[in-house]
């Protein structure tokens, strides 16, 4: 993506050229970068979070808290997986393409939204499982979030 950002910024200062077709291409590959990444950081629990708040309450206030938000994040990725499920086959059963420079069907590069949302939402579910089943589920999400820190290597709990 920041080959052709690049390319076009270049293109469009030193030769007058425009390449509309790299803010379509970026647009689509945010979308992609998001829903592919997202699930991936759930599980490394590289996200943001509230960590002051969370590592101030007792552990069995923090399993109540994890519990509800990974039930709560979970049912909010299912439907969003379902609505756009919905969306993604009207777009492949009526053929509708994107009104811009690439005259491609919507399906590619919005297909990715209901099947990132589906991953977000197992990988919600197995961190609901952590939080069911781990004494200590906050201490396993510390030591997942910080493997490989000073490495740069990631290591599996």
């Amino acid at each position: 993506m920041s080959f052709w950002i690049t390319y076009d910024v270049l293109a469009r200062n030193l030769f007058g050229v425009a390449s509309p077709w790299s803010f379509d291409l970026s647009e689509y590959s945010l979308v992609w970068i998001t829903f592919l990444g997202a699930p991936w950081v759930l599980l490394q629990d590289r996200h943001v979070r509230i960590e002051i708040l969370i590592d101030a309450l007792p552990i069995h206030a923090q399993r109540k808290i994890g519990i509800l938000v990974s039930v709560v994040a979970m049912v909010i990725c299912a439907i969003l997986a379902w609505r756009t499920s919905i969306s993604a086959l009207g777009y492949f059963q009526n053929d509708i393409a994107m009104p811009r420079i690439w005259r491609i069907p919507r399906i590619w590069p919005y297909s990715i939204i209901p099947i990132g949302s589906t991953l977000l939402t197992l990988s919600f579910a197995l961190r609901l499982g952590l939080y069911l089943t781990d004494e200590n589920p906050e201490n396993v999400l510390h030591i997942k979030a910080s493997a490989g820190q000073e490495t740069g290597l990631s290591s599996e709990i």
